[in-house]
């Protein structure tokens, strides 16, 4: 039998109704309050229904500040969870602030109400919508950990509310011809120098560059293969060729005697967070303005344009979203085309 019922109550603030049941498992007596009998008996109907299919959760009682600890010890420890130290730190930082700003009693307490209180509190104190919006993403994953673990029944933070910010755009960071000459000149491996050569050339995408396999490198009919496959989608979920221009050639040939392995550049996973790195590190030497290897991607397409390429020559080459209307239209016709395009960009060695 499920015992599960609403009392009726009058007070300071009116006529409340409780809804009192006693909780499986431990047999306590628990309760929560509406101010409409309908969301009262909505409630004690969704209640019996978890009760009888012994869907019912039992909350850990556990408060705001005992809870983050513990969280971010989770994820520092557990041997099911591999997430780097910056991952961590974030969502220690997005805890702690909305600790201070909004001091929820428990987990269960933040709600979209409060992250919206947060949000307006951080905009005053001069914090950016994107580091305001990593803060939500960060708070909002730590709630879902909290689901798994079963110290909440739910995370308020998903569902149809906005909660992010609107970020500013900023404009793209086209680089000069003797940026990227000194960019690929300068770069202090091979790798490096490959990755820069596909990004200003080819217009790869960084993923796309890590995840390159020597498979899908044909040096002798001059093709590059990006290939969408599970562990690397392409943008448009749709596979692409692209002419291999001669200086990226001569540089995949270096690397093949260095290279053993399946993928071009290594393991792809820490290649990928290294040659962001490295880029950085190479922007920063040379003492040019922020950029990042994308931005060479955005190099590539801004120069084919200047020097008369086609739209749907260069579309095919950067795989940018009407790429299937592309393919089925122009895949016999614009072998050629990619080759005058690829072989229009200024040279940087």
């Amino acid at each position: 039998m499920v015992s599960v019922w609403i009392t009726k109550r009058k007070g300071k603030k009116g006529v409340r109704y409780l809804v009192r049941w006693m909780e499986p498992g431990t047999g306590k007596n628990r309760g929560k309050t509406f101010g409409r009998r309908e969301d009262a008996q909505d409630f004690r109907a969704q209640l019996r229904r978890q009760i009888l299919n012994h869907e019912y959760h039992t909350p850990i009682r556990i408060d705001y500040a005992e809870w983050v600890e513990k969280h971010l010890a989770d994820l520092a420890d557990s041997p099911d969870i591999d997430l780097a130290p910056k991952t961590i730190a974030g969502h220690r930082e997005a805890l702690h602030a909305l600790g201070a700003v909004c001091r929820p009693k428990t987990p269960g307490a933040i709600t979209p109400a409060m992250i919206r209180e947060f949000r307006q509190v951080q905009l005053k104190n001069g914090l950016t919508a994107r580091t305001i919006n990593k803060h939500i993403a960060a708070i909002r994953s730590a709630l879902s950990y909290a689901v798994r673990s079963e110290i909440i029944p739910s995370n308020k933070l998903l569902g149809p509310h906005r909660l992010m910010l609107t970020e500013e755009r900023k404009p793209p960071r086209i680089l000069k011809v003797a940026e990227a000459r000194a960019l690929l000149e300068k770069a202090p491996d091979l790798r490096l120098k490959t990755a820069i050569s596909l990004a200003y050339y080819h217009g790869l995408r960084r993923k796309e560059i890590c995840y390159l396999r020597w498979a899908d490198v044909d040096l002798d009919g001059n093709k590059l293969h990006v290939i969408h496959r599970r562990e690397v989608r392409t943008k448009t979920k749709v596979s692409r060729s692209v002419f291999l221009r001669k200086e990226t050639a001569d540089l995949f040939r270096q690397l093949r005697g260095q290279s053993a392995g399946e993928y071009v550049f290594g393991e792809p996973s820490p290649y990928y967070s290294m040659v962001g790195k490295r880029f950085e590190d190479l922007v920063e030497a040379l003492g040019l303005d922020h950029c990042t290897l994308h931005d060479l991607r955005k190099t590539c397409n801004t120069l084919m344009k200047e020097n008369g390429v086609s739209v749907e020559a260069a579309m095919q080459i950067l795989g940018h979203s009407t790429m299937q209307v592309n393919q089925r239209h122009y895949t016999g016709v614009l072998t050629k085309q990619q080759e005058a395009a690829v072989n229009s960009l200024p040279s940087i060695g």
